[in-house]
Protein backbone atom coordinates (compact mmCIF):
# COMPACT_ATOMS: atom_id res chain seq x y z
CA UNK A 1 0.00 0.00 0.00
CA UNK A 2 1.24 3.18 -0.86
CA UNK A 3 0.76 5.59 2.14
CA UNK A 4 1.00 9.81 2.32
CA UNK A 5 -1.11 12.42 4.00
CA UNK A 6 -2.98 14.38 2.19
CA UNK A 7 -2.65 18.31 3.83
CA UNK A 8 -4.94 19.02 0.57
CA UNK A 9 -9.03 17.31 -0.25
CA UNK A 10 -11.59 18.81 -2.68
CA UNK A 11 -14.99 17.73 -4.41
CA UNK A 12 -15.26 19.65 -7.31
CA UNK A 13 -17.77 19.63 -9.76
CA UNK A 14 -16.18 20.49 -13.32
CA UNK A 15 -18.33 21.67 -15.60
CA UNK A 16 -16.11 22.61 -18.25
CA UNK A 17 -14.81 19.01 -18.35
CA UNK A 18 -18.43 17.84 -17.53
CA UNK A 19 -16.85 15.55 -14.31
CA UNK A 20 -16.41 15.55 -10.99
CA UNK A 21 -13.73 15.33 -8.71
CA UNK A 22 -12.72 13.67 -5.66
CA UNK A 23 -8.93 15.03 -5.33
CA UNK A 24 -6.16 14.28 -2.10
CA UNK A 25 -2.63 15.83 -2.77
CA UNK A 26 -0.19 15.74 -0.26
CA UNK A 27 0.69 19.86 -0.87
CA UNK A 28 -1.80 22.19 -1.73
CA UNK A 29 -0.09 23.14 -5.40
CA UNK A 30 -0.11 19.39 -6.40
CA UNK A 31 3.07 18.24 -5.61
CA UNK A 32 4.01 14.95 -3.63
CA UNK A 33 1.51 12.47 -3.60
CA UNK A 34 -2.05 12.61 -5.21
CA UNK A 35 -5.04 10.41 -5.65
CA UNK A 36 -7.70 11.87 -7.43
CA UNK A 37 -11.16 10.02 -8.36
CA UNK A 38 -12.91 11.39 -11.83
CA UNK A 39 -16.86 10.50 -12.96
CA UNK A 40 -18.05 11.99 -16.09
CA UNK A 41 -21.80 13.25 -15.99
CA UNK A 42 -22.61 11.25 -18.48
CA UNK A 43 -20.79 8.35 -20.81
CA UNK A 44 -21.53 7.87 -25.09
CA UNK A 45 -20.88 4.96 -27.35
CA UNK A 46 -17.12 5.35 -27.53
CA UNK A 47 -16.90 5.39 -23.72
CA UNK A 48 -18.91 1.86 -23.47
CA UNK A 49 -17.05 0.55 -26.39
CA UNK A 50 -13.51 1.72 -24.68
CA UNK A 51 -14.31 0.44 -21.36
CA UNK A 52 -14.05 4.02 -19.99
CA UNK A 53 -17.76 4.27 -18.67
CA UNK A 54 -16.97 4.56 -15.24
CA UNK A 55 -15.13 6.17 -12.68
CA UNK A 56 -11.09 6.83 -13.56
CA UNK A 57 -7.99 7.43 -10.91
CA UNK A 58 -5.43 9.55 -11.33
CA UNK A 59 -2.37 9.97 -9.78
CA UNK A 60 1.06 11.60 -10.54
CA UNK A 61 2.05 7.94 -12.25
CA UNK A 62 -0.88 7.48 -14.18
CA UNK A 63 -4.34 7.39 -15.04
CA UNK A 64 -6.59 3.66 -14.79
CA UNK A 65 -10.41 3.37 -15.30
CA UNK A 66 -12.02 1.22 -12.94
CA UNK A 67 -10.72 -1.21 -10.61
CA UNK A 68 -11.35 -0.23 -6.56
CA UNK A 69 -12.05 -3.66 -4.86
CA UNK A 70 -12.91 -1.64 -1.37
CA UNK A 71 -12.43 1.47 -0.01
CA UNK A 72 -12.95 2.75 3.75
CA UNK A 73 -12.88 5.99 5.11
CA UNK A 74 -12.11 6.48 8.91
CA UNK A 75 -12.11 9.54 10.58
CA UNK A 76 -8.89 10.41 9.41
CA UNK A 77 -7.92 8.10 6.70
CA UNK A 78 -8.82 6.85 3.45
CA UNK A 79 -8.39 2.89 2.50
CA UNK A 80 -8.49 2.45 -1.01
CA UNK A 81 -8.09 -1.37 -2.18
CA UNK A 82 -7.13 -2.15 -6.06
CA UNK A 83 -7.48 -5.14 -8.62
CA UNK A 84 -4.39 -6.04 -9.61
CA UNK A 85 -4.39 -4.43 -13.44
CA UNK A 86 -5.27 -0.92 -11.62
CA UNK A 87 -2.30 -1.47 -9.03
CA UNK A 88 -0.33 -2.38 -11.57
CA UNK A 89 -1.25 0.65 -14.01
CA UNK A 90 -0.76 3.15 -11.24
CA UNK A 91 2.69 1.55 -10.12
CA UNK A 92 1.46 0.87 -6.46
CA UNK A 93 0.97 -2.58 -4.52
CA UNK A 94 -2.32 -3.14 -3.21
CA UNK A 95 -3.72 0.39 -3.09
CA UNK A 96 -3.67 3.65 -1.32
CA UNK A 97 -3.79 4.71 2.45
CA UNK A 98 -4.22 8.73 2.18
CA UNK A 99 -4.56 10.28 5.99
CA UNK A 100 -6.00 13.65 6.07
CA UNK A 101 -7.30 16.25 8.25
CA UNK A 102 -11.04 15.54 10.32
CA UNK A 103 -12.23 18.55 8.67
CA UNK A 104 -12.19 17.04 5.68
CA UNK A 105 -14.39 13.59 6.54
CA UNK A 106 -17.75 14.52 5.30
CA UNK A 107 -16.47 15.88 2.33
CA UNK A 108 -14.84 12.97 1.39
CA UNK A 109 -17.94 10.81 2.35
CA UNK A 110 -20.11 12.66 0.31
CA UNK A 111 -17.48 13.19 -2.81
CA UNK A 112 -16.30 8.96 -2.85
CA UNK A 113 -19.84 8.03 -2.31
CA UNK A 114 -20.74 10.11 -5.52
CA UNK A 115 -18.22 8.78 -7.79
CA UNK A 116 -17.63 5.37 -6.21
CA UNK A 117 -21.09 4.24 -5.27
CA UNK A 118 -21.28 2.27 -1.78
CA UNK A 119 -19.19 3.02 0.69
CA UNK A 120 -17.79 0.96 3.35
CA UNK A 121 -17.44 3.96 5.75
CA UNK A 122 -17.04 3.95 9.31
Amino acid sequence: MRRFRASAVAAVELPEHETFAVVLAEHPDGDGGRLEFQKAFSFDEQDRRLGMDTYCLCTEAGTAYGGVTTWTLTPDALEVRLDERTAEALGVEDGFVVDFPRVYLQTLREGLERVLGSTSAS
